[in-house]
């Protein structure tokens, strides 16, 4: 008999979980809170690890005619000086609006057949194999899967988080119109302890973030506080004057470690079960990269236990190993004192031109899933930041 899914939660996660199991021919309910699928947030980073599932689920070309490739990633510091620049043009690495993927996603999954219910809030889950909802009804299954985001009702009932916290700092994500002839690089300026990311995702917008310590209420204030930001970046000045606060939006900084993703037979994914920081845009890739490869060990097992030990075994220490160095980063940026800037850049370049440290990094950096390239570290194109 084939197996039944559940899903709960309609996000990023849960559609990816849902497309991924159709895939292989599984029976797929998803369970989605709101009255609506809809993806909240601005730009999203996808990488070579997001693209091999992208490939099987044949949505590549799809994504890629719709997000902007990008040719190099750079880091420019306080003086506009580069610190690093991978070239990245031998490999896809897309930025696209969030609401893209999302809808990507959502359309395979219902034409391989997954079924969508909304309007149904998830209270929990019964290790057994059970999906529990506010209104007291219980629907069983093969397998249930909660994606259900950072405050998970299905991970916390079953107790699997042994950390959730918010870090020091958090980001405001904003769209802003394209400028004409703007370069297909992203790049992100540093000024103390605040930080800019900037690149084009579509014909129309360019995506940013805006990343300051949460102490700090100017740094992370909504709407913009546009004198504050530009006294720190003025180079960036005309990005600044270009936001709007109906496309802003600003959330902390969390992480979020559980000493395992299973329970009998209930599986997390995504924020459920890995909430990071979005230094290396991984977020969503590793929770997507989750569901295929929980897929692909279903299809491989008869046993739905035996499936998701060898999931955990496999999958769990490669993500785990991203969230560490993310959140080592993210750290590692907000707490670093002003007097010694400087220094900063110059440990940064230093790890980038050195191939036995940035190797691992630009392992990582990629999800753990796709071997670096050996790419020198140098400025290409137009080397203005």
């Amino acid at each position: 008999m084939t197996k039944h899914i559940a899903v709960a939660g309609g996000g990023i996660a849960g559609l990816a979980a849902a497309a991924s199991f159709a895939k292989f021919g599984f029976d797929v309910d998803v369970y989605e809170q709101g009255d609506n699928l809809r993806e909240i947030g601005a730009g999203i980073y996808i990488k070579e690890n997001i693209f091999d599932v992208l490939d099987e689920l044949e949505l590549s070309e799809r994504i890629q005619q719709v997000g902007v490739r990008i040719d190099a990633a750079r880091i420019v510091d306080q003086d506009r000086a580069i610190v690093t620049s991978r070239d990245v043009s031998g490999e896809r690495l897309v930025v696209a609006l969030r609401s893209e993927l999302h809808n990507a996603l959502r359309d395979k999954a219902l034409e391989l057949g997954a079924k969508v219910h909304t309007g149904r809030r998830v209270v929990g889950a019964d290790p057994k194999g059970a999906l529990l909802f506010a209104d007291g009804e219980r629907v069983e299954a093969d397998l249930v899967i909660g994606a259900d985001g950072l405050h998970s009702r299905v991970r916390d009932s079953l107790q699997l988080a042994r950390l959730k916290v918010g870090l020091g700092d958090g980001a405001t994500r904003v769209l802003v119109p394209k400028h004409p002839n703007e370069g297909a690089y992203s790049t992100e300026h540093w000024s103390g302890q605040l930080r800019v990311g900037i690149a084009p995702c579509s014909d129309e917008y360019t995506y940013m973030f805006i990343i300051g310590p949460e102490k700090d209420r100017r740094a992370t204030r909504v709407p913009l506080d546009k004198a504050y930001w530009k006294r720190h970046f003025p180079h960036l000045a005309q990005y600044f004057d270009a936001v709007t606060p109906e496309m802003s939006v600003h959330h902390r900084h969390e992480v979020v470690y559980c000493d395992r993703w299973v329970k009998g037979n209930v599986a997390i994914i995504g924020d459920a079960a890995h909430a990071q920081p979005p230094n290396f845009g991984q977020g969503a890739g590793v929770a997507i990269c989750a569901a295929w490869e929980l897929a692909e060990c279903l299809a491989a097992e008869d046993d739905v236990r035996d499936a998701l030990h060898d999931w955990e075994m496999s999958t769990r220490p490669r993500i785990n190993m991203v969230q560490g160095l993310t959140t080592a980063y993210d750290i590692l940026n907000y707490k670093w004192p002003r007097p010694l800037t400087p220094l900063r850049s110059k440990l940064f370049s230093a790890i980038s031109h050195s191939k036995t440290l940035s190797k691992p990094w630009e392992f990582y950096w990629r999800g753990g899933r796709v071997e670096p390239r050996e790419l020198g570290n140098h400025a290409i194109g137009d080397p203005r930041p």
